[in-house]
């Protein structure tokens, strides 16, 4: 019995697709925001122990939905005569902009120190996680960090500073607001002083897609636009044209019955003159009697003299 063996070829192996670097057609804008004070002073003299920091990265509005593809941040607290420890929280929080003026402000966290406890009390349970909504505006939180910083008594400046970098990659759709928040709780000295650095970079890629799509949009838009233009255009001189021949038309109107009326007017003097001439013909002919009558009347009173003459 004769045996048969099949052979079997494994299958080929799938390799990975290189990534390439840098990335082709992308469109990237960078945005950054900044902020310095040493000593804080808004927070000089004063034992405010929670207290908040706020600050706006600008979001590139030239974009067509501009993507957030990398984040990163360094905060440099420092304090001098401080004491106990420092509670403290970066958040880095995405919140949608209302389109009505009386939400902006409130969708829009002040740029800045921030001590007034409604504000401070944000997230409603103090220093604590970032909410989902903030004054009732969506709100998205990208990244936060808890901290804590040991404080000492002393005359020199000691630091806390946090770097972070990360990708969220997220899509901007609506008009947002996108800022670094610090939360501090801390229990400060009649002396202390506080410093603060905090530097954010953001790179934003546009939505290549999404560019298509909205130049097409905006190409149909045009496109519309220009097409009930030029029917509005057409629509007027539509009207323009009827405009110029009702004008036309009474302006014919209006010479005919000029012209009937000069006709009229014309052979009412020609009646006027006939009967002129009529009535002159009848006072010449009244006149032509009257001095035919006159010189019968002479005749015969010349007449009537020579006879007397002749009889006497």
């Amino acid at each position: 019995m004769a045996l048969t063996i099949q052979s079997f070829s494994p299958p080929p192996s799938s390799a990975p697709t290189p990534v390439i670097f840098p990335p082709e057609d992308t469109s990237e804008n960078y945005t950054h925001a900044s902020y310095s004070k040493e000593p804080i002073p808004e927070l000089v003299n004063k034992d405010q122990g929670n207290w908040m920091f706020s600050l706006n990265v600008p979001i590139p509005n030239e974009m067509v939905y501009p993507t957030l593809t990398s984040l990163e941040y360094t905060i440099k607290y420092g304090t001098v005569n401080g004491q106990g420890t420092s509670m403290i929280q970066t958040s880095i929080l995405l919140t949608k902009a209302s389109d009505s003026s009386s939400d902006v402000d409130s969708a829009r966290v002040l740029d800045g120190i921030i001590t007034d406890s409604p504000r401070i009390s944000i997230y409603r349970t103090g220093v604590g996680f970032p909410p989902e909504m903030l004054d009732g505006v969506p709100t998205m939180c990208l990244l936060s960090v808890p901290a804590t910083k040991e404080n000492c008594y002393t005359s020199q400046w000691n630091h806390y500073i946090d770097r972070q970098q990360f990708l969220p990659h997220v899509r901007i759709i609506e008009a947002s607001r996108l800022c670094l928040q610090l939360h501090i709780a801390e229990n400060p000295s009649p002396l202390m002083l506080r410093s603060l650095v905090a530097e954010v970079s953001a790179t934003w890629a546009e939505d290549l897609q999404g560019k298509v799509l909205h130049d097409k949009v905006q190409a149909a838009q045009m496109r519309k636009a220009v097409a009930e233009n030029k029917r509005a255009d057409d629509e007027q001189a539509r009207l323009k044209a009827e405009n110029k021949s009702a004008e036309a038309r009474q302006a014919r109107y209006k010479a005919e019955e000029e012209e009937k009326s000069a006709k009229k007017k014309s052979e009412d003097n020609q009646l006027a003159k006939k009967q002129a001439d009529e009535q002159a013909d009848r006072h010449r002919v009244a006149k032509e009697q009257a001095d035919a009558l006159t010189e019968t009347h002479r005749v015969a009173k010349k007449v009537a003299d020579e006879q007397l003459v002749w009889r006497g």
